[in-house]
């Protein structure tokens, strides 16, 4: 991967991109891919595989398609493990988020969590939802 922007995208916005196709989330996915250095972290793609697993997403993907959507992330993202620890989220499960935006220089962080929501900009890092990022430049 060749991009000069880094971006993070929580696991909600992630789910919600996976069993949604046509969602808006599933669009910023897209858009992060296509113009972004998509940047995970061991931590941050365990909790997303655990969470696709849910059986509750029965409902709305079989769990071989939403397999199939955490190995795509796999495959597409850059993989970086966070070299700063910070406990500055009032949910401490947010914190992987901002430590690996922080530690790979990320320009934004994607993301429909209110918790996550009230550090924006943090650091200088926007933390946007999925309708944002869809409409910033």
């Amino acid at each position: 991967m060749n991009f000069d922007k880094r971006i993070v995208i929580d696991t909600g916005t992630l789910v919600s991109a996976a069993l949604r196709v046509d969602s808006i989330p599933a669009q910023a996915f897209a858009k992060a891919l296509h113009e972004f250095e998509v940047c995970v972290s061991t931590s941050t793609f365990a909790e997303l595989d655990r969470v696709m697993r849910r059986k509750k997403f029965n409902a709305y993907r079989p769990l071989e398609e939403r397999l199939a959507f955490v190995e795509l992330y796999r495959e597409k993202s850059a993989w970086h493990e966070a070299k700063e620890v910070v406990f500055d989220c009032r949910d401490p499960n947010d914190n992987k988020f901002l430590e690996l935006a922080l530690s790979v220089g990320a320009e934004i962080i994607v993301s429909s969590d209110p918790d996550l929501h009230i550090l924006n900009p943090y650091r200088n890092i926007a933390i946007l939802k999925p309708a944002e990022f869809l409409n910033a430049e």
